[in-house]
């Protein structure tokens, strides 16, 4: 035997030892309470830091899940991004205050957002009023701002990962999909769609390794399995404004598949009641071409956020908020059971509203929900795309009306 070999053991599995009552202790800090959100293989819980008597978010993710989906790298990266994030000091931007692990867990401790999610308040005909909407999706750019500032992109840019303060403040969450640009690395001439570096290696099966986000927020580059720019988080701000705005995305089906084929057709329709300086913005952000579509500053230079000046909302302490209106107020309620009105009585709803507005809004919803399924139609649309033909009667019908309004105005 080698000497010291028994001394070297025992101070070892001593080391080991008070590590793991280290780890124990760790989380042994912290009261758990609620759960208050979940990922593919994460769970979030309102916690209390028993030592700074504060309490926070702890993101809790199993060893054990993490390797068998091959997913150790990714609660890494948002370790590692939102730990450069945190030297940035931005405002708009979750916190990440502690992280640690044990034998069974990774914990993520993050500040602690009161007010929950931004898609909470959005169902379910969009943010009302526009002010608010419009409020909230400044502080959103200036987050997505912050964060390409060092050179990171976000890649899953959406109402369900901004979470909200009780004072109004909004905070980009959820950096698990994040990539920063010098991870993206081609060593090939000439890079086409089968080149190596568009590709990972998970239980001996080649899968895409830049096909990454929420389907009805992915950019066309994106879907096709392209390396990001920061191009791919505009795109995914301009449907997160129309999601805000109208309580939906702007490319709905009832598969991935068809929502891919809608992405790439552009078949988009506004509903009747949204703003015409939301629609110019949309329509710069929602550009196939990642090189065609508005930047961050033609963004914030837009009419739709004229009356917002950035340089105050970046440093502001308390932020506004706005109340519905009486006619908001009355077509959020008849929205979420509109079922149950029939015609005539949709009809009184006009003395609201000289416009018709709401009529309007309502009727575009029965459309909608027709259009975007489910419903015995999918299946026919299906095989149309994969065979190269027309789309259904539905979807051609959908479309071309949405055509005509827009040249209409």
């Amino acid at each position: 035997m080698k000497r010291g070999f028994l001394k070297n053991l025992v101070n070892k599995r001593s080391c080991e030892q008070e590590k793991n009552e280290t780890l124990k202790d760790k989380i042994d800090d912290f009261e758990l309470f609620e759960l208050i959100g979940t990922g593919n293989f994460t769970q979030v819980f309102r916690a209390f830091d028993l030592v700074n008597k504060t309490h926070v978010a702890i993101k809790v993710a199993n060893k054990s899940q993490l390797r068998a989906l091959k997913k150790e790298g990714e609660i890494l990266n948002e370790k590692k991004i939102c730990t450069k994030i945190n030297n940035s000091r931005s405002r708009n931007v979750i916190k990440l205050l502690n992280s640690f692990a044990n034998e069974e867990n990774v914990y993520l401790v993050y500040e602690l957002c009161t007010d929950g999610e931004l898609w909470q308040k959005i169902l379910p005909i969009g943010i009302r009023p526009l002010k608010q909407a419009v409020y909230y999706l400044a502080q959103l750019l200036i987050a997505i701002e912050d964060v390409h500032n060092l050179n990171i992109i976000h890649r899953d840019i959406k109402a369900e990962n901004c979470l909200l303060m009780k004072n109004g403040q909004l905070k980009l969450a959820d950096f698990g999909s994040s990539i920063h640009l010098d991870d993206i690395v081609c060593n090939s001439k000439n890079c086409g769609s089968s080149c190596e570096c568009r590709f990972t290696i998970n239980r001996g099966r080649r899968e895409f390794k830049y096909f990454v986000g929420t389907p009805q927020f992915m950019a066309p580059e994106t879907i096709r399995n392209k390396p990001p720019t920061k191009a791919v988080d505009l795109w995914s701000f301009g449907c997160t404004v129309f999601q805000v705005i109208c309580g939906y995305p702007p490319f709905n089906a009832p598969s991935e598949f068809l929502v891919f084929c809608r992405v790439f057709q552009n078949g988009l329709k506004f509903p009747p009641d949204f703003p015409k300086d939301a629609k110019l913005l949309v329509e710069s952000l929602l550009k196939q071409e990642p090189s065609e579509r508005a930047t961050i500053e033609e963004v914030k230079k837009s009419k739709f956020f004229e009356d917002v000046n950035f340089e105050e909302l970046m440093s502001e302490k308390e932020y506004l908020s706005f109340p519905p209106s009486l006619k908001d107020l009355c077509l959020i309620q008849v929205a979420k059971s509109y079922e149950k009105f029939k015609a005539e009585d949709l009809e009184k709803l006009n003395a609201l509203d000289d416009s018709g507005t709401i009529v309007k809004r309502l009727r575009f919803e029965v459309e909608r929900k027709e259009y975007e399924g489910p419903r015995d139609t999918w299946q026919s649309e299906f095989y149309d795309q994969i065979f190269n033909k027309n789309t259904s009667e539905t979807t051609n019908n959908y479309i071309s009306s949405s055509s005509s309004e827009s040249n209409s105005e």
